[in-house]
This record gives structure tokens, C-alpha cells and sequence, in this order.
């Protein structure tokens, strides 16, 4: 938008204006343009003299404002201005265009020259004959005089000639008006900028020098195209203020784009975005160098186009974060678009659809600084949205039932969400048997662990069963691999339409291996359900898609509870050791395992597979 501004400035000018008469009038302040008369000098060959002939082809002006762009010709300007009055009058003719390079302003009344300003951004301020940024000169009018003033302009910035006729007093009292609200303006922007690098130095963080460098570069800006920069800041280095203008609109150009970057994330919101920014700050710092080692023609063209490419990119920018849920970028947004309407209200106030006010006068300032408060304050929030994703880091190293905080904000709540949820279903995945979908004996040794101590603090009786289907590997062998994944997934669906209460836990031990975990059970009640699985098995028939047969399991029971004496691997001995006798005695067999009887050892693994 500061790009936007900058094109319109550079052609419009500060001070363009409505005409309205060429008689002076009692009036505070008197536009004067539409009778203007100019003529074109491209070898600036013409002198005053030569002007004066009678015989010259001069051109009657038409339009608001005279704009010529950049030319590199030299051009006069001709107006008769008639005092109506039966008294001297007195006024300060203003051209409101501080960049000019040569004005040249010759007064002549009754065909005699009567005075000869030499004025312009390449001679010291102290020349001037009126304090102010822009080209004033003093004008007197005898009784019903006329007054023939001829303005010789030769540029190498854009032609801009906007007039103005004031009355003393009234333009004493607006200029000092004008100071007051430019030194308001740049003393908040100087504030600002001072805040944020504090914080620079206090955090580290780049963007916060970025950001001070932008608003630093702004207010500058402004100053070298109003000419308060000349005014104040180099009066006595003419030569500065070519420079100066192309320096500053290159920093502007090239710290807004580091800043937006940085600040929006582009290189994880959009890489395009990201690498858009980047090739625009290159291009920005090629005209650093050509400020510095071209001449001001070329640089300020180029400069404009980089400046008109830089605009868009970055509102687009803003926009596409905050479509993508980066929160902060709605104050970027909010903050550009602030600043885009001053300038609106600007444009439309200098073709006249807007009154001339000190609202309309002043509104790209009063943008600028509502941007650059804004912005100010989204760095804040930016730095509270940090912290808290630090917060919600640390939290979820401890536990991800504590993710949720109702302190964050609608992003970082739906995103903690959405990391929660990714990691529920990485824990199923990790504790689930592809195959069946049930617990993994991963899972079920760490549930087993927890229960077991759980049913030691409470003395509370569990129990565990152990199933393995009979002769599988026939049923591999003969029917095929395929039909045995189905036959266990049938099973499996078998054994947990016998489970009743949610706190059993079933998994698949090993190849056709199943256990079950019965935390707050005794030997009784683990027989029952584990007879309920047996029989429920044996009457109903795997189907397949190419064959039906009947399985049966065996199964093994072992009910403690747990102590100081024993430990949860003993445990798994003995229900082991129940399934080998189950297996022993013929299958298709509940055993409980009595260790007053058995000693708990595991069976050799040859003799046990053998019988499987």
C-alpha cells in the first residue's frame, strides 16, 4: 500500500489542485491552474527573453493539475493574474511539490521584471525566500495590477506543478498547523520504532528489527517526498535529496517484505508466498545499488515498478495466512487495510470527489500510524500465541488428556485437537493387532502390569485365560493361509461376543494364541466365561469363501491375587501351564491351574509345539 501511495504521490503530487480564477479574490487561499498556459523546451535552449516573444506557440493547460510524469525537457509555465481591487494586495504563490529539481519563477509587471527566484531541491534550503518544504515565493499587486508570472521547471523527478495562492497570514497559520500534526506523526512513528527495537534487543527476534526498519523507513520516505526531510534533517546537503528519496523507498520496499515473511510464516504457510517475498527483496536491494550508482531517473523508475509488483504480493500474502488460520495475520490484514484507505481517501480527496480537510488532508498519516499501531500490537499477540504453544508443548510431554487450553485461541485450539486425535490413533495402531484388531500382546503385558499392581494395593483377586486353537496349522495346510486369517478374525469375533464386562481385555498372544485379562475376577467366574468361549467355538462352523470347517481351542485358567511373594511373570507361568495341560489331555479343554499340584515351570517349547 506504501508502494501504492508512492506511485500516486510521484504523479499526482502533495498539492494538486482545482482551479478557479485567474482574479485574485479576498479569499483565504485561491487555486490556480485551469488558465495556465506552457510550452515545451526539450534541448532547454529558451531563456526569459526568448520566452517573452510574442511569436511563441504556447499551449493552453486543461485538467486539475499539471502532470508531465518524468520528462526530461525543460518546461515554462505562463499566468496573468489580475488584481480587481482598488488596493495593493499581497500573496505567497506555492508550488506544493517538494521534489522538483529547478524552478526557476520570474514575476513581471507592466512589462517589466520585477523579481527572479531561483528555487528548487538542488540549491540549500536556507536560499529560499519563505520557510517551507515546498516552493514559496512573495507576490505584490499595485491598485487594479496585472502580474505576468513565468515558471521555468526542469526535473528529473516527476513534472508536478501544483498552485496555489495564499494570503500570508492564512498560510503562516496553516503551516504552523501542519507542523504541529507532521511532528505529532513522526515523533508516534519514532516511538514506535524505539519500542520495537527494545524489544529487539530484548528477544532477539528478527522480525521486530525488520518491522522497526519499515517504520523507520516510512516516515523517512514521507519526509524526502514532502520535503520536511529537507527542511530539517539535511538543509544544507542539497545533493542528499535524490538519494534520499530512492534510499528510502528501496528500505521501505525491502525491510516490508523481511517483515512479512517472518511474520507470517510464509515459508510453512506457502512456499510460493515465501519465495514470491524473496525474489522482491532481491530485486529491492538491485536498486540500492542502482541508487547508488546510477542516476535518480533510472533508479525512481525502476524502484516504482518493484514497488507496484511488491504491493499486491503482499496483501495477498496477509490474506492467504489468515485464510489458513494463522491468527495474527488478521491484524496484518486489518493494519495494510487501514493504511490502503488513507490513501484512498487521499486520491479521492485530490480529484475532488472527497472535501479538502484536515481529515482528507492528512489521512495516509493518520493510516500509516494506525498501521504501524496495529502491526505493533500484533508482534504482541504473536508473542502470547509463542508462549502459549510452549505451554501446550510442555503439557503434552506430561499427558495428551491436558492438551486441551481454554485460554488458547480458535487456531490453536483446533490444531491441539487435531495432534490429539493423531496421536489416539497412533496409540491404536501401535497396541492393535492388524490382523484381528484386537490388543496386541504389547498392550496387554503393559495392561497386565498395571492391573497387577492395581489388584496388589487393593488385594483383589484377577485372573487370566489363555486360548489357542487346536491343530491351526492343519487348518493353514489344508484350507490355506488365507482361510486361516479368517478362521482367527472369526474366532476373535467369537470371543469377544462372550466378553460382558468393558474392563476385560482380550489380545492376541501370539500366532493362533489368544489371552484374556480379568482385572476383579476369581477362578469361578473365569471358568465360566472361559467354558462359554469353548463351547460357543465349537458349535459354530468357519465359513470362508471356498470352504466351511469347525475349530476348536483349548484353553488355560489361573485366578491370584497378587502379593509382595509372587510376581506378574509367575502368573503368566501358570496360566501357560494350564493351556499345556488343556493341550495334554486331549483339547478342545478348560484346565484351571492349581499350583498346590504343579510346579510352575514352562513345558519344553519343542514338546509344547509339538502338541499344538
Amino acid at each position: 500500500m506504501l508502494r501504492i501511495l508512492f506511485v500516486f504521490l510521484l504523479f499526482a503530487g502533495f498539492g494538486g489542485a482545482k482551479a478557479e480564477t485567474v482574479m485574485l479574490d479576498p479569499g483565504d487561499q485561491q487555486t490556480i491552474i485551469e488558465n495556465l498556459r506552457y510550452l515545451e523546451d526539450p534541448d532547454a535552449q529558451l531563456d526569459i527573453t526568448d520566452i517573452r516573444n510574442p511569436d511563441l506557440n504556447w499551449l493552453q493547460h486543461s485538467g486539475s493539475s499539471f502532470n508531465k510524469s518524468f520528462s526530461q525537457s525543460t518546461w515554462w509555465l505562463h499566468l496573468q493574474l489580475n488584481n480587481p481591487q482598488n488596493r495593493t494586495e499581497d500573496r505567497l504563490l506555492e508550488i506544493s511539490y517538494a521534489i522538483l529539481d529547478y524552478v526557476d519563477i520570474y514575476v513581471f509587471s507592466n512589462h517589466s521584471q520585477i523579481s527572479h527566484f531561483t528555487l528548487g531541491d538542488r540549491y540549500p534550503y536556507a536560499d529560499r525566500p519563505i520557510d517551507s518544504p515546498f516552493f514559496v515565493v512573495p507576490l505584490h499587486w499595485s491598485r487594479d495590477g496585472r502580474m505576468d508570472v513565468y515558471l521555468r521547471i526542469k526535473s528529473s523527478s516527476a513534472i508536478q506543478v501544483p498552485l496555489t495562492l495564499w494570503q500570508p497570514d492564512t498560510f503562516t497559520t496553516q503551516a504552523a498547523k501542519t507542523n504541529i500534526i507532521q511532528g505529532l506523526y513522526y515523533g508516534a512513528m519514532l516511538v514506535i520504532v524505539v519500542y520495537n527495537l527494545l524489544i529487539f534487543l530484548a528477544l532477539w527476534d528478527r522480525s521486530y528489527l525488520y518491522y522497526s526498519g519499515f517504520v523507520l523507513s516510512m516516515p523517512l520516505f514521507f519526509a524526502a517526498i514532502s520535503g520536511q526531510g529537507f527542511r530539517y534533517i539535511w538543509p544544507d546537503i542539497p545533493g542528499w535529496n535524490d538519494y534520499a528519496l530512492t534510499l528510502f523507498l528501496a528500505l521501505t520496499v525491502i525491510f516490508a517484505n523481511l517483515f512479512t515473511r517472518l511474520f507470517l510464516d510464509l515459508k510453512k504457510v506457502s512456499p510460493l508466498l515465501n519465495y514470491w517475498t524473496l525474489i522482491v527483496t532481491a530485486l529491492a536491494v538491485i536498486g540500492l545499488g542502482l541508487v547508488l550508482f546510477s542516476n535518480y531517473r533510472i533508479s525512481i523508475l525502476y524502484l516504482v515498478a518493484v514497488s507496484a509488483i511488491s504491493a499486491p504480493g503482499s496483501m495477498v500474502a496477509g490474506v492467504v495466512s489468515w485464510r489458513r488460520g494463522a491468527e495474527t495475520a488478521r491484524f496484518y490484514c486489518v493494519a495494510w487495510a487501514l493504511f490502503l484507505l488513507g490513501v484512498s481517501v487521499l486520491v479521492l480527496n485530490k480529484i475532488n470527489i472527497l472535501p479538502n480537510n484536515q481529515l482528507t488532508q492528512y489521512s495516509v498519516q493518520i493510516g500509516s500510524i494506525l498501521e504501524a499501531v496495529l502491526l505493533s500490537f500484533a508482534m504482541a499477540e504473536r508473542i502470547n500465541v509463542e508462549r502459549k504453544l510452549r505451554y501446550q508443548a510442555q503439557d503434552e510431554t506430561l499427558t495428551t488428556t491436558r492438551r486441551l487450553n481454554t485460554e488458547l485461541e480458535t487456531r490453536v485450539q483446533e490444531r491441539t485437537d487435531e495432534l490429539e486425535q493423531l496421536n489416539k490413533r497412533l496409540r491404536v495402531l501401535s497396541n492393535t493387532d492388524q490382523l484381528t484388531g484386537l490388543y496386541n500382546r504389547r498392550y496387554l503385558e503393559q495392561k497386565m502390569q498395571s492391573e497387577w499392581e492395581r489388584c496388589k494395593r487393593y488385594k483383589h483377586s484377577m485372573a487370566m485365560v489363555m486360548m489357542d486353537v487346536d491343530y491351526f496349522k492343519t487348518v493353514n495346510d489344508t484350507y490355506g493361509h488365507p482361510a486361516g486369517d479368517e478362521c482367527l478374525r472369526q474366532v476373535t469375533a467369537q470371543i469377544l461376543g462372550c466378553v460382558r464386562v468393558q474392563s476385560d481385555h482380550v489380545a492376541r498372544y501370539g500366532g493362533e494364541e489368544f489371552c484374556m485379562l480379568l482385572p476383579e475376577t476369581d477362578t469361578e467366574g473365569a471358568v465360566v466365561l472361559a467354558e462359554r468361549i469353548r463351547t460357543i467355538v465349537a458349535s459354530h462352523p468357519i465359513v470362508t469363501q471356498d470352504h466351511v470347517f469347525n475349530v476348536t481351542i483349548s484353553l488355560g485358567v489361573f485366578a491370584m491375587i497378587p502379593n509382595n511373594n509372587q510376581h506378574l511373570g509367575y502368573m503368566l507361568q501358570c496360566v501357560d501351564l494350564a493351556l499345556y495341560q488343556s493341550k495334554e489331555n486331549g483339547r478342545n479343554l478348560v484346565t484351571v491351574f492349581d499350583p498346590d499340584h504343579s510346579n510352575p515351570q514352562k513345558p519344553n517349547d519343542e514338546i509344547k509345539n509339538s502338541h499344538r
